[in-house]
């Protein structure tokens, strides 16, 4: 997985961390943002307002252990290792 896609938003701020037994990949879409998140089977599915449009970005998750869930405009998926 990656935020590569998302980072190069110059308005979002994402983070990978690594811990000893799982990765955490964050992004901060904004508390006033009206973006929500989707997992249909190991992709979670990112739709969030752009100026006015709505947009969607995919990202893949590995085929088990993620989770991945979003508050106050912050995406955060969790993947065991």
């Amino acid at each position: 997985m990656s935020l590569k896609r998302i980072s190069e938003r110059e308005d979002v701020f994402a983070r990978h961390y690594e811990y000893d037994d799982e990765e955490v990949f964050v992004a901060d879409f904004g508390a006033a943002s009206d973006a929500s998140i989707d997992v249909v089977g190991d992709v979670a599915i990112v739709v969030f307002d752009d100026d006015g449009d709505s947009r969607q970005i995919e990202l893949e998750l590995p085929e088990e252990g993620a989770e991945a869930f979003i508050t106050n405009g912050v995406v955060t998926i969790e993947v065991e290792q």
